[in-house]
C-alpha cells in the first residue's frame, strides 16, 4: 500500500479519477502540496470516507442544504450542532469539540473552502438510517448523472423533510434493518441462517470488513449492545449528511476523524515514560472497564459484548475449543487439530474485569454486581494496561476512545468492534492489531496462541512494534487535520449548486 501511493500531483489526480469516476475538487493541488510538506503518507486511501458521501451525489444540492438545516432543527439539542463556513471564516455553535475544529479550520484551509453548513453529531451513536429503496435510487442517480446535477424535489415539503425517531432503551431492529436490501437475511425471512463465510470453524475472522455486515449477518444485532438495546438513540430515515465518528454498516452517516482521539492526543494521554518494554511486560491479555455499550436489563445483559467477555473469563469450567499442533506420520510436518478444553487453561494469561455496572435497570445492576464480582470504586490507572503485552479494546456506547492510545503503546492491541471508522483503510488486521470476532469464539485460542506458543509470542511482539511505529506515521494530529481538510473539499463541492463544474483544473 505504501509503495503504490501517488508521489506527484498528476499521479494523485489520475488515481482519484480512476477510483471515484470524477475529477478532484478545486484546490486539490493546495491540499496535496501541504500533505507532501507534512509527510502525509496515504494520499490515495480515502475509500471508506468517500463511500459514505457517494449517495449524496444523487441528491440535488438545494435539497441537501435544506435537509441539513432541518436535521439540525429537528434534533432539538439531541447531540447535533451547526458548523458554518462562510466567506473564509467559520462559526462553531457547539460543545467542547469547538476547540478541536478551531485547530482544523486554519486560514489556509478556509481559503480553499466554499460556503457550507455542517450537521455535527456529538453523540456516541450514529444518526442516519436510509431505507434501501431510497438509498438505491440515490446511488443509481449518482452513477447515471451526466452533465446536469440531479433536479430538486418537486415537493419540497417531502423532499427536504427530516424527522427523528427516539428508539433508545428498546430493541432497535425494525428501525435499523430498513437500510438492508430485500434479498438479505435481515429482510428476507425465507432465507436460512448460514455460517458466515468470513469466520473459520474456530471463529477466526478472514475478512474483517465483510464480517461486520449486519444485513448479511443479522445475528450480530443480538450480541452488540449498541445495536440491540442502546441506552440512547435518535435517528432519521432521511438521506441527509450528518458527520459522525463511527457507525455500523446499516447506518449512512458521514465518517470523519473523532475529536475524542484528537483531544486525548493533545492532552498526551499516552505517556511513554509510563510504558515498559515488551520483555518486561506480563504475558497476559488485559482489559478493564465499565459495562457501557447499551441499556442493561434482566433479559439482555448476559448477551452484551462486555458482559459476555467478563462472564466467559470468570467461568473457569466453561467449555472452549483450542488448537493443538500434531505431528503427521514420519514427523516431517504437522497440522493443527481442534481439542476440547476449558477457560481454566488460559486463565493465567488473562486479566479481565468489569469495574462498574451503570446504564442498567435496578435489578440488572444488582445481578451484574454479583455475577461479575464488581467491586465498586475499584478502577485501574491508565498505565496498568502497559504492564500487559496485550491490551483488549471493545466497543462501548460508541467507538472506543482508548484505541489510539493503545496503538501508540508498546503492547499489542486485540480489537473487537462492529463499528466502521475513518481509519479503516489505514489499519491492517494482523499487522497493526489482532481482530476478534463479535461472538468471541476465537478469543480463547487467540489468547493461548499469543501467550503460550513461541511463534504466537513472536507475532504478538511484531504486531506491537508495527502499531507503535505505524501510529506515529499515519495517526498524527497533522494527519487528522489533513483528512478533515480533504473531506471539507469534497463536502463543500456536494453542497454547491455548481458542483459539476467544481473540479481541479491542471
Amino acid at each position: 500500500m505504501i509503495n503504490t501511493q501517488s508521489q506527484t500531483l498528476e499521479a494523485c489526480c489520475a488515481e482519484y479519477e480512476r477510483r471515484y469516476g470524477r475529477k478532484p475538487p478545486p484546490h486539490f493541488d493546495t491540499w496535496f502540496q501541504v500533505a507532501q510538506e507534512q509527510g502525509f503518507l496515504l494520499v490515495d486511501e480515502f475509500d471508506s470516507m468517500m463511500a459514505t458521501m457517494e449517495p449524496l451525489w444523487g441528491v440535488a444540492p438545494s435539497d441537501i442544504r435544506a435537509r441539513v438545516e432541518n436535521v439540525i432543527e429537528a434534533s432539538q439539542g439531541q447531540g447535533m450542532y451547526r458548523l458554518t463556513v462562510s466567506e473564509g471564516s467559520f462559526t462553531n455553535i457547539g460543545n467542547w469539540m469547538s476547540s478541536v475544529f478551531g485547530t482544523w479550520f486554519k486560514p489556509n484551509v478556509l481559503e480553499t473552502l466554499p460556503n457550507m453548513t455542517l450537521a455535527m453529531n456529538t453523540m456516541d451513536e450514529p444518526k442516519v438510517v436510509v431505507p434501501h429503496d431510497m438509498l438505491s435510487h440515490a446511488m443509481k442517480t449518482a452513477r447515471n448523472r451526466r452533465k446536469d446535477t440531479p433536479s430538486p424535489g418537486k415537493n419540497p415539503d417531502l423532499a427536504q423533510h427530516v424527522d427523528f425517531l427516539s428508539i433508545g432503551k428498546q430493541n432497535t431492529w425494525d428501525a435499523l434493518s430498513v437500510s438492508c436490501a430485500p434479498d438479505t437475511m435481515a429482510r428476507d425471512f425465507s432465507l436460512e441462517a448460514r455460517k458466515s463465510p468470513y469466520l473459520t470453524e474456530m471463529g477466526f475472522l478472514s475478512n474483517v470488513t465483510l464480517s461486520k455486515d449486519v444485513c448479511q449477518f443479522p445475528e450480530l444485532h443480538n450480541i452488540h449492545a449498541g445495536l440491540r438495546h442502546p441506552d440512547s438513540m435518535t435517528l432519521t430515515h432521511a438521506l441527509v449528511p450528518v458527520f459522525s465518528q463511527a457507525k455500523a454498516t446499516c447506518f449512512n452517516d458521514l465518517l470523519y476523524p473523532s475529536p475524542f482521539y484528537v483531544e486525548k492526543m493533545r492532552m498526551e494521554e499516552y505517556k511513554e515514560k509510563e510504558d515498559t518494554e515488551w520483555e518486561e511486560k506480563k504475558n497476559i491479555v488485559y482489559w478493564t472497564g465499565s459495562n457501557t455499550g447499551g441499556r442493561s436489563t434482566h433479559e439482555n445483559w448476559r448477551s452484551l459484548q462486555r458482559q459476555r467477555l467478563a462472564l466467559m473469563t470468570l467461568d473457569k469450567n466453561r467449555p472452549i475449543n483450542l488448537l493443538n499442533r500434531v505431528q503427521k506420520f514420519g514427523g516431517l510436518s504437522s497440522e493443527w487439530v481442534s481439542i476440547n478444553s476449558t477457560i481454566a487453561s488460559i486463565s493465567n494469561n488473562t486479566r479481565v474485569r468489569i469495574s462498574a455496572a451503570i446504564q442498567c435497570e435496578e435489578d440488572a445492576c444488582a445481578e451484574q454486581n454479583e455475577e461479575l464480582q464488581i467491586q465498586t470504586g475499584e478502577r485501574d490507572e491508565i498505565s496498568a494496561g502497559y504492564e500487559a503485552r496485550y491490551n483488549l479494546d471493545i466497543d462501548g456506547n460508541g467507538l472506543s476512545g482508548r484505541f489510539y492510545r493503545l496503538l501508540m503503546s508498546k503492547s499489542a492491541v486485540l480489537k473487537q468492534t462492529l463499528y466502521q471508522e475513518w481509519h479503516d483503510d489505514w489499519l491492517i488486521p494482523w499487522v497493526h492489531y489482532v481482530p476478534l470476532s463479535m461472538d468471541l469464539r476465537d478469543f480463547p485460542e487467540i489468547v493461548r496462541y499469543l501467550t503460550q506458543e513461541p511463534e504466537g509470542e513472536a507475532l504478538g511482539q511484531k504486531v506491537a512494534q508495527n502499531s507503535y511505529e505505524w501510529s506515529r506515521r499515519v495517526l498524527r494530529s497533522e494527519d487528522m487535520k489533513l483528512v478533515w481538510w480533504r473531506l471539507m473539499l469534497e463536502y463543500g463541492r456536494l453542497f454547491n449548486d455548481d458542483r459539476d463544474e467544481m473540479y481541479y483544473r491542471v
